[in-house]
């Protein structure tokens, strides 16, 4: 039950989506742009004022993505209206807690709502990332709440998003394959039925545990091997070679090998966090997973490797990071979004600010950024900005600033990303 498959277009039914975020609004819109009658529920009322007055607060939708759905997609805080849909889909994040423990309130107090406003012949479809198990677990307390039988009296399902924020390859909602499993098959093809109107690929699999697991290894998958180019980066600095000239040589194996990068840390609400969730798991069943968890503390550590080598780096210049003017370049996870969830790059200013610098920060993205309660400066990426400050650290590559290499005019750079050639003042990590 591993293949793709093929399912008919559905009638038009009326679906509430659950969650306005990076995952739930895309999907919102695609249902919507499918025929469906679409309501859209999140607690949020700034995203919902934004989104009556046609505006987008996500860099991947534009505001004619939502002019196109005018009538087909309502939004509202208004739990109410949950109760006309025939299927909901829910898409709340799911962070974790300071100590990485999976943090499932949100999603739980989604559960509570439907509870109150559903009944028999519903669909429950699971977006949200979820330790295996979970929507089995939820399934079954909502069962108990409305005195039906999953399965038979409702339906569940759980469909893992693979929404890739500021993607640069072409990969969307649409042609990315979409991971569908039930609590039985009648809910699973029930799911697929109406994935199917937005997902040209709908890849069935054996349980709704399957894929809950299969999204949380993806993303850990990609920590581990992110992490191992660290452990190869300190070896081929101790022997004076470029680790990025070791991963362009690997990948030219037309098999069997996947590029990853190192950088100055991992960040976003799917790499650092989904391995937790496995752990958590793992927890749960007496089952040791060294490999991850030591991924993970290494991933926990890398951004301040970069404070360590940055107060190398200005040492070496007769400076002090306790009194340096330090210009960081891009602050959110990723380029060409405005999301910092996670960023190293906060914990790169956290860090230093607690060392005594004084941080300012570029980034085209993110108007704003508090750390640890104080507001960082914002400046202008210009030559005069970066010249009033003893060094840049390059941290997230947006396009307009690697359009504008204005870090030259900086006496010392740390490249975290191996952007910068070779100079005068530009060093690696």
């Amino acid at each position: 039950m591993t293949s793709d498959i093929a399912v008919t277009r559905p009638r038009p039914t009326r679906v509430g989506v659950i969650g306005l975020g990076y995952t739930g609004l895309p999907l919102a819109l695609g249902l919507a742009n499918a025929g469906h009658l679409v309501t859209g529920y999140d607690i949020d009322e700034t995203k919902l004022d934004a989104l009556r007055g046609g505006h987008s607060y996500l860099a991947d939708v534009r505001d004619e993505d939502l002019a196109v759905t005018h009538g087909s997609l309502v939004v509202t805080s208004d739990s109410a209206a949950l109760s006309q849909v025939e299927s909901v889909i829910v898409c709340v994040p799911t962070p974790t807690t300071e100590d990485g423990a999976p943090d499932l309130r949100a999603f739980h107090s989604v559960f509570e709502v439907l509870a109150a406003r559903i009944g028999p012949g519903a669909l429950v479809v699971v977006q949200s990332t979820v330790p295996p198990g979970t929507t089995a677990r939820a399934a079954a307390l909502l069962g108990e709440r409305l005195g039906l039988t999953p399965g038979e009296d409702f339906y569940v399902a759980n469909a893992p998003e693979r929404i890739n924020p500021a993607n640069a390859e072409g990969w969307n909602l649409a042609n990315t394959p979409k991971l569908v499993g039930g609590i039985n098959e009648a809910s699973a093809l029930l799911a697929q039925r109406l994935l199917a109107s937005v997902c040209k690929v709908v890849v069935p699999v054996r349980s709704l545990e399957v894929a809950e697991a299969a999204k949380v290894f993806e993303n850990t998958f990609r920590l581990v091997n992110i992490t191992l180019t660290y452990e190869l980066e300190a070896l081929c600095n101790s022997i004076g070679i470029s680790v990025h000239d070791v991963i362009d040589a690997a990948a030219t194996k037309p098999y069997g090998f996947l590029a990853h990068r190192p950088g100055p840390g991992i960040g976003g609400e799917c790499i650092p966090v989904d391995p937790h969730f496995l752990r958590s798991v793992a927890v749960e069943f007496g089952v040791a997973t060294p490999l991850v968890d030591e991924a993970c503390r290494r991933a926990n550590q890398r951004p301040l490797h970069v404070v360590d080598r940055l107060a190398e780096l200005l040492s070496d210049a007769d400076k002090d990071v306790s009194t340096a003017r330090v210009l960081v370049v891009g602050v959110a996870y990723k380029p060409g979004v405005s999301d910092t969830r996670n960023s190293p790059s906060v914990e790169v200013i956290s860090a230093l600010q607690r060392r005594g610098a004084k941080v300012s920060y570029v980034d085209p993205s993110v108007a704003e950024l508090v750390v640890d309660g104080e507001r960082v400066e914002r400046v202008a990426w210009d030559r005069s900005s970066v010249v009033e400050h003893d060094c840049v650290v390059l941290m997230t590559p947006d396009r307009q600033i690697v359009e504008r290499p204005l870090w030259y005019a900086a006496p010392l750079v740390l490249d975290t990303w191996n952007l910068a050639a070779p100079g005068d003042g530009i060093h690696h990590l």
